[in-house]
């Protein structure tokens, strides 16, 4: 009944995280609307500005001033693949390891009108990043790598962390498991959880440590 309890107490901390994912993509598709719409609004006077410098010869200024322009023009937040759901989850996620002061490489390739289910997505990687941060956060190197590709029908999913190098582990029906040091109900479930999303897809997940990275690898296949 407790790991019950546990498990419910989980899935329900995942759903509000996955709504607060979604209200702070909103906040920041907002944020980039208000961008354009002020770049818009002055775009005349930028005009002004660089054909100014285009006639008297200053190419190093124009270079700069163009370098603000397209500052401005930038998209909040730190992934953009055009899904709404999976930037959510992403940006969300990525914003605690940048808070965490993590030092990340990211590498995401999708092609256009990339569609998944979401929530399998979600499921996997929430948990994997949250366990990425809790890692991270312990680490000295604070180092984060995300690489999340698809092609021919198959995604490739890789996050590699830097952690402090205590690990607690535990056998179980599925072989060696990790779990989180966090003390909460519900805490410790994560790898199950993206285990089971991955066997739905009769996909692959490889987990590794080397005593300073911990890495993860997953691959699923999306169609039949």
């Amino acid at each position: 009944m407790s790991s019950h309890i546990a498990r419910l107490t989980y899935e329900r901390e995942q759903l509000k995280q996955q709504n607060r994912a979604y209200q702070a993509e909103v906040f920041r598709m907002r944020q980039s609307e208000q961008q354009v719409r002020a770049l818009r609004h002055d775009m005349k006077n930028h005009l002004a500005v660089l054909e100014g410098y285009a006639a008297r010869g200053q190419t190093e200024e124009l270079v700069q001033y163009l370098k603000r322009l397209d500052q401005q023009l930038s998209c909040p937040g730190l992934v953009h693949t055009g899904n709404l759901e999976l930037d959510s989850i992403l940006n969300y996620k990525l914003g605690w390891a940048k808070q965490a002061g993590a030092r990340m490489k990211l590498d995401v390739r999708l092609p256009e009108g990339f569609a998944a289910d979401m929530f399998d997505l979600n499921v996997i990687l929430g948990n994997l990043l949250d366990n990425a941060v809790e890692g991270l956060e312990r680490s000295e190197a604070k180092e984060l790598s995300l690489s999340l590709v698809a092609e021919r029908g198959v995604l490739f999913l890789k996050i590699v962390n830097s952690y402090d190098g205590v690990l607690l582990r535990a056998s179980g029906p599925e072989g060696q498991a990790y779990r989180s040091r966090k003390a909460e109900a519900g805490h410790g479930l994560g790898l199950s959880i993206v285990r089971r999303a991955v066997d739905k897809y009769h996909g692959a997940l490889c987990i590794d440590s080397d005593g300073t990275m911990f890495s993860v690898e997953v691959m699923l296949y999306l169609e039949a």
